[in-house]
């Protein structure tokens, strides 16, 4: 019994250890969050369906949604355009010039360049 148990705590292990590097949106997407010397990457799990408003020529953009927090607290995304991101004790999150809202709350980045970009 006890090997079975163990058999099974060291195939669980990989599974449970996954799910903490991803992080949940307030909207309830999961996303993937890279370091690198520009900041931090932000790569949706699932693609993603946005509607763009635009009058006659409404349309729906599909696929994998890709978030950049910079260094000096920029924020990009192909969709949303610029705008700044920061952290506080309730989470981080961005603010884009479109005024979208991008929100991960009682979530922490993982170490990387995100110190000076304090809310």
């Amino acid at each position: 019994m006890k090997r079975l148990c163990l058999v099974l705590v060291f195939w669980a292990a990989p599974v449970l250890a996954d799910d903490s590097a991803y992080y949940v949106s307030s909207a309830g997407d999961d996303y993937a969050i890279t370091v690198n010397d520009n900041g931090y990457v932000l790569t949706s799990r699932y693609p993603k369906a946005r509607f763009v408003e635009a009058g006659a020529d409404s349309h729906v953009v599909r696929g994998i949604d890709t978030f950049y927090f910079g260094k000096a607290c920029d924020a990009a995304h192909a969709l949303f355009g610029a705008g700044k991101w920061g952290w506080a004790n309730g989470g981080f999150g961005a603010d884009f010039g479109s005024g979208f809202r991008l929100r991960f709350p009682r979530q922490e980045l993982p170490q990387g360049h995100g110190d000076i970009c304090r809310w």
